[in-house]
């Protein structure tokens, strides 16, 4: 049993990423409710929406600076 069960499917991007406006809209609209989900278990849990909400800013930022020296964050 999943704890989150919209997690479990996940939509596959229908645009290539040449195509940056409609890949990025796209990833946008399937990370939406997964977003949403998360935020909504971390506020069950007793986290404030913001400090979650800023914490996943900063976890995806961290994702981006690490892409972009060629590695991942741990």
């Amino acid at each position: 049993m999943s704890l989150m069960p919209d997690f479990d499917h996940v939509p596959v991007p229908h645009h290539p990423p040449s195509e940056f406006l409609s890949h990025d809209a796209e990833a946008r609209t399937a990370l939406a409710p997964l977003i949403e989900t998360l935020l909504d278990r971390l506020v069950m849990a007793g986290w404030d929406r913001r400090t979650a909400a800023s914490a996943l800013m900063f976890h995806a930022a961290a994702q981006v600076s690490a892409l972009s020296r060629g590695g991942r964050p741990q």
